[in-house]
């Protein structure tokens, strides 16, 4: 399933219109959607609205009241089929048929009069939050591709939970993949998950199977290099014995418990390996989990990393879920500029807070996260707010002199004293500065 625009009206802060997500070409790479934009922009919101159209409204409904005048609408896409879930004030539907999936992207109104192919279910059941259920169950579905849709928030954290050698796990449902809020459940998901991949592996190295054909350790050697090259440490779980049976975390040169780990990696496995342990879960018997089709929806994944591990983080999850959509809210630079093959998306809002997104920008292998400060997110100023009015006083005073007032030029050149005391950079500018003004000063004084 791949998610491939959503249209609004009334949605706020959004003005009434649509945002596409063009696919990328480069195979081997899943595909990513980065929403950036100022605070109170509706990233979120964003997010929580692909949610409810892949399986969950609780989310949305609490940052969007179902009783407010609202229509939206989420085109998505599954084996050459096409589907677009609506969700208005009094109801929500899935359409199927190709003509009207198109009218209704292009006019939120032409819903009526009803089309006698869509599935209506009314506001306040159960199954209004189940729209990925619902499509495996429609015919015009292949019910038998397997697909997945999962959803986090970077600022959780994993934690410490007890294990049981090879115990069988339980089956998560839709609303649990898709809530941005963590529970005990994750924790106790991870650990289970990851203790029983880790036992599998060591049985299967003691078969004496060539790796290649053995599940467990082409995925734990998988997800464990990946964390190993974002971290910048050798990474890898281990199951140890003593006093009890428990999960912990070999890091360097240091084995862990997972309550003691730094806040950045203990937020990585909340979502990355969480991701994993869901996967494994819903797909027990699949040969390679980490390749299946996967919607991926995170909420500032860099939340407690550093620069260096925000810059490895999409990279490497685009490579462990090759065939994943993902959609990254997020305010980073590092981020936003670590991301060669997908697309930014800006939100922008206006000072009467509506917000506009522009159209998609291809994301560049040259763009360093200088230019991304610049040209994406908008950012003019590169110093602290006092350096910065300074600054702002410095070319004022500037610009009086170059247009002939030389008794101000003394004290233009006492400011660039003031600011080039101020760090080793600004005191290369201000050189620069007064060189250039003395330079024209003397060639104003010679000219005819």
């Amino acid at each position: 399933m791949r998610i491939e625009c959503i249209a609004m009206k009334s949605f706020p802060p959004f003005a009434d219109g649509k945002i596409s997500f063009p696919p990328t070409q480069e195979k081997g790479l899943a595909e990513v959607h980065l929403l950036t934009g100022q605070n109170g922009s509706g990233k979120t919101r964003l997010l929580c609205a692909l949610a409810a159209a892949c399986g969950n409204s609780q989310d949305l409904d609490v940052r969007h009241s179902p009783d407010q005048e609202h229509k939206l609408a989420v085109a998505m896409s599954r084996d050459g089929k096409k589907a677009v879930y609506f969700r208005s004030t009094k109801q929500i539907m899935v359409l199927q048929d190709p003509a009207d999936c198109t009218r209704l992207l292009d006019n939120l109104d032409s819903i009526h009069p009803t089309p006698p192919n869509m599935i209506i279910t009314p506001k306040g059941s159960n199954e209004s939050v189940r729209v990925a259920a619902r499509f495996d169950r429609l015919a015009e579905w292949d019910s038998s591709t397997n697909v997945a849709v999962q959803a986090y928030r970077g600022s959780t954290r994993i934690s410490d939970s007890p294990i049981v050698a090879m115990k069988a796990i339980a089956k998560v449902d839709t609303n649990y993949d898709l809530s941005f809020e963590r529970t005990r459940e994750d924790d106790d998901l991870i650990c289970q998950s990851m203790a029983n991949l880790k036992l599998s592996a060591a049985m299967e190295l003691q078969s004496g199977e060539p790796r290649e054909q053995c599940r467990s350790i082409k995925i734990t050697d998988r997800f464990e290099a990946a964390l190993s090259k974002v971290t910048g440490r050798n990474f890898s779980f281990q199951v140890a014995r003593h006093p009890d049976l428990h999960l912990e975390v070999k890091w360097g040169g240091s084995s862990m418990k997972l309550a003691v780990l730094p806040d950045g990696l203990r937020s990585i496995i909340a979502w990355l390996i969480a991701c994993i342990a869901k996967l494994e879960s819903q797909f027990p018997d699949h040969p390679e989990p980490l390749d299946i089709p996967l919607i991926l929806l995170l909420d500032e994944p860099e939340s407690h990393l550093h620069p260096a591990w925000q810059r490895q983080l999409i990279p490497a999850a685009q490579e462990l879920f090759p065939n994943a959509q993902i959609f990254a809210a997020t305010h980073s630079p590092f981020v936003i500029s670590s991301v060669n093959s997908g697309w930014i998306h800006v939100l922008r809002m206006d000072d009467k807070g509506v917000v506009k997104a522009d159209e998609p920008i291809p994301c560049s292998k040259g763009d360093s996260y200088l230019d991304v400060v610049e040209d994406v997110l908008g950012l003019k100023q590169w110093y602290d707010p006092e350096t910065e009015g300074l600054l702002a006083e410095f070319r004022s005073l500037k610009n009086d002199v170059l247009k002939g007032d030389r008794s101000l030029q003394a004290l233009l050149e006492e400011k660039a004293k003031l600011i080039g005391s101020r760090s080793d950079s600004l005191q290369g500018m201000m050189a620069r500065e007064i060189h250039q003004v003395r330079t024209l000063a003397s060639e104003a004084a010679v000219a005819p």
